[in-house]
């Protein structure tokens, strides 16, 4: 997305944004020069109101770094689909000061309001896109008295990243030829409780829509998968914890999608190292958590 900052009339103050789908994530940054437009203390969430009336809810957060900034937290790619957003509508967000953001849609070509969503979805496929995306937070979540806490951001060319994959190529490996038991050992350190089964990631620069379980993890623990899983980062105190679907494959693979969130918040790059931990219930071998440790 491209930001255009734009004077303040003397009423309200506002901003737009060219929407630019290739690089739109689930959060959405406001511009610096509306900073001093946002009330202190910070609100911890505010809503999204269309024109017609529609409202969604998004957490505020405020970035680390040297330039102060700030972002509103999963829920813009909800947004987007809601709305049927398309490459050069130019948004109007206006503040009421509080913990509103009403906005409005232009046609790219002829500038006229868009007063409604171009299509209707059913209730049915709203309900499928909201399983994609849904955020889980925490029990302490809202107890959380820190509302101006740092939200980790990653930089500007970090979050157009499309989709995390395994640390090789191969479906029926997790590691190439050239890793030793040693290596192996070294990543385990990581875990929280070392008999858990884990594989490590690099960042696909092109994708971070879905990661892929390898095969052979998933053979040699022996793992099986139900239809959704919960997905513990470094930031689950301060953000809560995210729950997503699971794609099996008739081959076996088996893939989590909606996963870049863990991506964004954790402000992850291309040259850092993740770890993916599998956590089980029981002795059935059904995993229902995956904790992914970053090292920076």
């Amino acid at each position: 997305m491209i930001v255009t900052a734009t004077p303040v009339d003397d009423c309200v103050p506002k901003f737009f944004r060219v929407y630019m789908p290739a690089i739109s994530g689930d959060d959405m940054e406001l511009p610096v020069s509306f900073n001093s437009y946002l009330p202190t203390p910070l609100p911890k969430y505010v809503i999204l109101k269309s024109i017609y009336g529609k409202i969604w809810k998004m957490a505020l957060r405020r970035c680390g770094g040297e330039v102060e900034r700030y972002v509103l937290v999963n829920g813009w790619k909800r947004v987007t689909k809601d709305e049927i957003l398309t490459t050069g509508d130019v948004l109007e967000f206006e503040f009421d000061g509080s913990k509103c953001f009403n906005f409005c849609i232009y046609e790219p070509l002829t500038m006229c309001k868009r007063l409604r969503r171009s299509s209707v979805q059913s209730e049915e496929e709203t309900k499928d896109d909201d399983d994609d995306d849904v955020l889980v937070l925490s029990d302490g979540d809202d107890d959380d008295d820190s509302e101006d806490a740092d939200y980790n951001c990653a930089d500007d060319t970090d979050v157009i990243l499309e989709d995390v994959v395994a640390a090789t190529d191969d479906d029926d490996a997790v590691l190439d030829g050239s890793a030793t038991a040693t290596d192996d050992d070294d990543d385990r350190q990581y875990l929280d409780d070392r008999s858990n089964a884990f594989f490590p990631v690099k960042i696909n620069p092109k994708k971070i829509s879905q990661l892929r379980i390898p095969s052979k993890v998933i053979n040699d623990y022996g793992l099986k998968f139900s239809e959704s899983i919960t997905l513990i980062d470094p930031l689950v105190n301060k953000f809560g914890k995210l729950t997503r679907k699971i794609k099996i494959q008739t081959n076996g693979c088996v893939f989590i999608r909606g996963y870049g969130a863990v991506i964004r918040r954790n402000g992850v790059k291309s040259t850092d190292k993740m770890i993916c931990e599998l956590e089980k219930a029981g002795n059935n071998n059904l995993v229902h958590t995956i904790k992914f440790h970053v090292i920076k």
